[in-house]
């Protein structure tokens, strides 16, 4: 998982006058003309999250306010869609958002709801309580809420400390690479974020999914560890492999899948010394040509 920046509140007031509203539909009066103390309302909700930084409650769920300005709010959500009033908002949140912050994988194409709006709908056009992510976690993603306030950790709140907490365990078996991830229990992670990170992992069955990419991201370094060992044997291809996850953790971060892959094999033996060219076979006469 990765932190995202934390998206700004400074339309809070703006968006509720905007999207909540009355209007005439089959001859009736629905939706809801927000005054603006039910703004204060609802914007004191926005700080009562913010203060328990993200953590579900009842009193997040506005049972005292009126219901159709609740269903109203929780309607709004789709205003926050191309060519609708809200779109603006779903602009802000995804700017500089690429890859899913939870898999890693996948493109950020869609918003979660970190409390989910089916539940707590005064806070569905919240801008912190929705977070960019990619349709298999989002549609994967389980509510992660109970009464403790475990589940899924908060992209925006929950700050991981810089410190390697994803482990890839391989093992050459013939010419196959064998590859599983997990979450190190062992790692000085603040409390309770190992267990919730596990669970993470387990609900979007993340492992399964990297395991996926594993075969496809490797062929693409063949040639490269070829070469390097070429030059300079198991050294050159520790020092190729150990390269290529700083690249990638500038570009993505130290606990994306691919880094954590690299350091992997660039410790251990059986690839670097010699197996990574069953896994990854090129032809003497291939290997020729790009020597010259």
């Amino acid at each position: 998982m990765k932190n995202l920046p934390m998206p700004t509140r400074e339309s809070d007031r703006t968006d509720l006058k905007k999207a909540v509203r009355e209007y005439q539909y089959d001859g009736k009066t629905r939706g809801h003309n927000i005054t603006d103390g039910e703004v204060e309302q609802i914007v004191a909700l926005y700080d009562r999250y913010e203060m328990d930084r993200g953590v579900p409650c009842d009193d997040l769920k506005g049972e005292n306010l009126p219901d159709t300005l609740r269903e109203t709010i929780h309607k709004a959500y789709a205003k926050t869609q191309k060519g609708k009033s809200l779109h603006q908002l779903r602009e802000g949140l995804f700017k500089g958002v690429d890859l899913c912050p939870v898999c890693g994988i996948d493109p950020a194409t869609e918003l979660d709801h970190h409390l989910p709006q089916s539940e707590f709908k005064p806070l569905a056009i919240h801008s912190r309580n929705l977070v960019p992510m990619c349709h298999p976690c989002n549609h994967t993603k389980r509510d992660g809420v109970d009464e403790g306030g475990e589940g899924f950790l908060h992209p925006y709140y929950d700050v991981l400390p810089d410190l390697d907490f994803l482990v890839a365990t391989i093992n050459v078996d013939a010419a196959t690479l064998v590859v599983s991830f997990s979450i190190d229990p062992m790692a000085a992670l603040p409390a309770g974020f190992a267990d919730r990170l596990i669970t993470q992992m387990e609900a979007l069955n993340l492992d399964a999914r990297y395991q996926q990419e594993v075969n496809t991201y490797i062929a693409s370094h063949a040639a490269a560890l070829h070469l390097a060992h070429r030059a300079e044997g198991q050294v050159g291809v520790q020092r190729t492999l150990r390269l290529q996850a700083r690249y990638e953790t500038s570009a993505f971060h130290r606990n994306h899948w691919r880094p954590t892959l690299m350091r992997a094999l660039s410790e251990l033996d059986e690839f670097t010394g010699g197996g990574f060219a069953a896994v990854l076979p090129i032809p003497d006469d291939m290997l020729d040509d790009l020597d010259g």
